[in-house]
């Protein structure tokens, strides 16, 4: 009789293991859609959801497939490069929404690259792997909220110090030049951190400019009155760098702190997965960082 019972015994867990398994089966392959969407209704849906007019003179255009590729999955980021392509392609996503350009210049203009290496692999990576590649940059920023703006925002831990919303401006509590940019290149593990200023200049009225806009729309904001330090991406070194020198030079409180580009604009793109999955729902959404390129060696204090 007992070894009746164990046999028993033995067969309702072999039974059970194997519903168990069935069930875990069936759950993960529900999370697996085999649902596509062309790439055309895609941006279409983003049209529909920002809140601005969509231009007609625009960068925000395919950069490589067309509207009738069949979209498996999206991945958003910053920069479409050559690493990110290959790791949305691993990930199953073949559709990239990307902020800046994917061909090294602001129109992704290819007629000086035709002969180049870097760009042919590039490209015909994009084409061998039926990908599309939108960029979505004029009209992330025009949207109300600008997306970027919101995403970095939340990344800096800043918005309990908006002064006024959506307006690049913040203040924060006072501390020493050297405590905000110490703050920021721990916050965002960024080696290429660069200030203009005195270190122990008490600062607390700062402006936020994402990316590269340009020396003229930096200034603009040094120029108000409640803005101690600028907190930008890049610029030019002989413009708003030198605008700054110049203003300490006259006993003007202002200090430029550069981040650099993808620092002070990648969030938003991580903003920007959440923000299509309220409406995309067919196709899986993942944001893919491209990182700072940078690095910088050593520098030992005396």
């Amino acid at each position: 009789m007992k070894n009746v019972y164990f046999l028993l015994m033995a067969l309702l867990t072999l039974l059970a293991c194997q519903n168990s398994s069935e069930k875990t089966a069936n759950s993960n392959a529900s999370l697996v859609s085999n649902k596509t969407m062309k790439a055309g209704t895609i941006i279409q849906q983003i049209q529909e959801n920002v809140t601005c007019d969509w231009a007609t003179q625009t960068v925000d255009t395919y950069k490589g497939g067309n509207a009738e590729t069949q979209v498996t999955g999206i991945a958003t980021t910053f920069l479409a490069t050559y690493d990110v392509l290959k790791r949305a392609k691993e990930a199953g996503l073949n559709m990239i929404i990307t902020h800046e350009p994917t061909f090294y210049n602001h129109l992704d203009e290819t007629n000086f690259f035709e002969e180049d290496p870097v760009y042919q692999k590039k490209r015909d990576f994009i084409r061998d792997n039926d990908m599309v590649v939108f960029r979505f940059h004029d009209h992330w920023h025009r949207t109300q909220p600008d997306g970027i703006l919101l995403g970095m925002t939340e990344r800096l831990g800043w918005k309990q110090y908006e002064i006024r919303p959506n307006e690049l401006l913040f203040k924060l509590p006072e501390q020493p030049l050297s405590q905000l940019a110490d703050y920021l290149q721990k916050h965002f593990s960024a080696t290429s951190v660069r200030v203009v200023g005195p270190k122990d200049m008490m600062i607390s009225q700062v402006g936020f400019s994402m990316g590269a806009p340009g020396s003229q729309a930096q200034i603009k904001i040094l120029r108000m009155d409640e803005v101690e330090v600028l907190v930008g991406g890049e610029t030019q070194e002989w413009e708003t760098v030198e605008y700054v020198r110049d203003a300490i030079a006259q006993g003007r409180k202002k200090a430029l702190i550069l981040i650099g580009h993808a620092n002070s604009e990648e969030a938003g793109m991580a903003y920007c997965a959440d923000w299509l999955k309220a409406f995309i729902k067919d196709v899986p959404v993942q944001f893919i960082p491209a990182g700072d390129p940078f690095w910088t060696p050593a520098v030992n204090e005396k």
